[in-house]
């Protein structure tokens, strides 16, 4: 009867678990898609790939993650590459998120420009703010 005890208690606090992990894994797959979309971008812009047409659905991928990316730090998921400031300071990172949508936001319409005069400073701005976040919160 013991033992049966033991394995429902290890049963139940398994998925509680498994959900934080499993949230911290998605946050990491999710913001290593945005890396990917960046470095897609770059590569487009330094024109070692000639896919100028694709330039707006990475641009678009990244705004569209930066909706989301202030649900990925749920209380519970810590660990990863995110460091435990985030929870300590959330509104300071909140701010960080903020300026991450902004500038996510202001690349997708200079991208639907299609003037890369305005596209490469967006895009500066973008890696301001992924560094802005990365600086305090993220373990390099």
């Amino acid at each position: 009867m013991r033992n049966c005890l033991i394995i429902a208690l290890l049963l139940t606090a398994a998925p509680a678990f498994a959900a934080d992990e499993g949230a911290m894994e998605y946050r990491e797959h999710t913001m290593e898609a945005v890396g990917g979309h960046m470095q897609a971008i770059v590569d487009i812009i330094r024109r070692k790939v000639p896919h100028t047409s694709h330039l707006a659905m990475h641009v678009n991928a990244i705004d569209d993650i930066a909706k989301i990316v202030d649900t990925l730090f749920p209380a519970g998921s810590e660990g990863g590459d995110a460091l435990p400031a985030i929870w300590k300071d959330p509104a300071d990172f909140a701010e960080k998120i903020q300026t991450f949508q902004m500038a996510s936001a202001a690349l997708r319409e200079a991208a639907a420009s299609g003037d890369m005069a305005i596209i490469g400073p967006g895009l500066g701005r973008m890696g301001e703010s992924c560094k802005g976040c990365h600086d305090n919160y993220r373990a390099e």
